[in-house]
């Protein structure tokens, strides 16, 4: 009686007709385990996507994006002419005047309000100082397949604002939020999404449309990083040494 190793495994031989046997048999076994295959291994690659970092020591190359609805869109309220007693800056864009201003006994913040129509509706407030007032800025945008006057102005250290302005005579609306915005196609579907960011280490988000509803991620969660920015020039993202797309709704990895 023989034993012969193959792939790891021990096999008896049972010697009946001196060597002649034992290298048939040899043979005969060694074809069967290259047909049969040595390992178990799986017929599906492994998609970056799904290697475990604690694994390769490497990041994977994509994520996927998680978006969650926000309410962000609220009713502008009418306000009438004689609130508007202390008018800093004025800016008219199509037929829409806005107004910055400083309400009565309040020399410390700045306010503003559009005028959409014949009525005047309160924006909210856009910032502290009256004497700078190029932190003000007016501009028509087109996002989230929407027309909008958008305001930006400052709500603290490091904390820019933007409003986004419907200008529906029925029942305007207005969007607000607490960064510096852009408007772009980041996914390249035809649409204008919303990307803000905000903080000395920056956060970084996309605003889109879903079903009619507004939803939004957090990148910087996404790809668990302290600080991601936007590049418009490129459409990209950059965290650390990575540039990042955004491709329908995985974020992958270009660098």
């Amino acid at each position: 009686m023989s034993m012969v190793n193959l792939c790891g495994t021990n096999l008896m031989i049972q010697e009946k007709d001196g060597d002649l046997m034992k290298r048939i048999g040899i043979t005969l076994l060694t074809v069967f385990f290259l047909l049969a295959g040595c390992t178990q291994a799986s017929d599906v690659p492994i998609s970056n996507s799904t290697i475990d970092e604690s694994v390769t020591g490497k990041p994977p190359m994509q994520y996927t994006l998680s978006f969650k609805d926000v309410d962000l869109e609220k009713p502008l309220t009418k306000m009438v002419k004689t609130d508007l007693t202390n008018v800093i800056l004025k800016q008219e864009i199509d037929n829409y005047t806005t107004y910055f201003y400083q309400k009565n006994q309040d020399d410390e913040n700045v306010s503003a309000a559009i005028k959409i129509g014949m009525n005047i509706f309160e924006i909210g407030h856009v910032g502290y100082s009256a004497q700078n007032t190029d932190q003000y800025t007016v501009s028509q945008i087109n996002a989230l397949d929407n027309d909008y006057i958008k305001v930006t102005g400052v709500c603290g250290a490091n904390c820019p604002i933007s409003y986004y302005i419907q200008t529906d005579t029925n029942s305007p609306k207005v969007l607000r939020i607490e960064a510096h915005t852009v408007e772009a196609d980041v996914d390249q579907d035809g649409t204008n999404e919303i990307v803000a960011t905000v903080g000395t280490a920056a956060q970084t988000s996309i605003y889109q449309l879903k079903n009619a509803h507004m939803v939004a991620t957090n990148l910087n969660e996404t790809l668990d990083a302290q600080e991601v920015t936007y590049d418009k020039e490129s459409n990209t993202f950059v965290s650390g040494a990575k540039i990042w797309r955004v491709k329908g709704e995985e974020l992958v990895n270009s660098t």
